[in-house]
């Protein structure tokens, strides 16, 4: 409790009710994190005043299961204490698609005035000047919102760019390409949608912002979903990294709910399993597609679930056994 000021905003986004402010919302916010083992941070902005980091849940131990992933706005008052926090943690249940079904019928009517918008705001595009991260990043939001084209912001990103957004998918995109499929399939979609900035963090080299989301063409009542957008810029004042996060209409999460409930130091249903090379299975794990031949000790070195639900590796379970030994594995992400 020292670390907030009394007057501090929480805003867990997982919990029904972020509007009470002072030591119960703080109190709220860390009852949810009293059942968790370790919060671990991936990547951590610089910053003065603001800052954000993204991170995941994980079990302790050298073979420890990593959980669910979310990401965290932070401010600091004068006295360097907080004053405002944001958390927003993945869905379970990534459903972009069914919802982008039902914007494309509500929000339809709008359509045809921002795409003549759009048209304006793209004549009056300037080459983007390099300013630190937090001021690159506002100018980048500047030019994307509501009409802009989506696929300008490739503009921005490096050709190896890394885009996590778990409100569409489970995995993260990797490369420009894959990104530009991913903003062309939802192009119009996203014309619709304002993302409304509220904070920015204030580092040089990468930069964490919330928002809310505004639907031009949506029906009264609605919900306005609030998120954060987390980015990481390279040597080349490009984008390397980025990570959206945005909240559950439903509070708390049904899903996240009863995973918590189930399983509640990891808070997911499947977790990923970490590899005696210390990575999971999107972070650098062994790709075996069907048919494909890998020697015996990779295979015996991968990390599995035994029969009593303890993390070990097939070799372990394998153990001495003679002659011929078929596996059969699956996605364990």
């Amino acid at each position: 409790l020292a670390a907030f000021s009394p007057e501090a905003v929480v805003e867990d986004l997982y919990l029904s009710d972020t509007s009470e402010g002072g030591e119960a919302g703080v109190k709220a916010y860390l009852a949810n994190k009293a059942s968790c083992d370790m919060l671990v941070i991936d990547r951590l902005t610089d910053g003065e005043t603001a800052c954000g980091f993204t991170w995941h849940l994980e079990e302790s131990g050298p073979y420890g299961r990593s959980g669910i992933r979310g990401t965290t706005f932070v401010e600091l008052g004068p006295d360097g204490r907080i004053v405002f926090l944001r958390e927003v943690c993945e869905p379970l249940l990534k459903n972009g698609e069914q919802l982008s079904d039902i914007l494309q019928v509500t929000a339809r009517v709008g359509l045809i005035a921002a795409e003549a918008e759009a048209v304006q705001a793209e004549e009056h595009q300037e080459k983007l000047v390099w300013k630190g991260a937090s001021e690159t990043t506002k100018e980048v939001v500047d030019r994307l919102q509501g009409p802009a084209p989506l696929t300008g912001f490739l503009e921005h990103v490096s050709e190896d760019v890394t885009y996590e957004d778990f409100f569409f998918y489970e995995d993260a995109m990797r490369g420009k390409a894959a990104v530009g499929e991913f903003f062309d399939k939802y192009d119009d979609i996203m014309k619709l949608i304002k993302f409304v900035p509220e904070r920015f963090s204030d580092g040089e080299t990468s930069c964490c912002w919330t928002w809310r989301m505004e639907i031009a063409g949506a029906p009264e009542g609605f919900p306005t979903l609030r998120g954060m957008s987390y980015y990481d810029f390279d040597a080349d004042g490009k984008i390397s990294f980025v990570r959206d996060a945005t909240e559950s209409a439903v509070k708390p999460p049904p899903l996240q709910a009863l995973a918590a409930h189930l399983r509640p130091a990891l808070r997911v249903f499947s977790p990923r399993r970490k590899s005696p090379g210390g990575g999971y299975g999107d972070e650098g794990g062994v790709e075996m597609p069907a048919g494909t031949v890998v020697d015996p000790e990779t295979v015996m070195q991968q990390a599995v679930v035994s029969c009593g639900g303890e993390p070990t590796t097939i070799g372990a379970e394998v153990g001495d056994a003679k002659g011929a030994v078929v596996v059969f594995l699956r996605h364990l992400g």
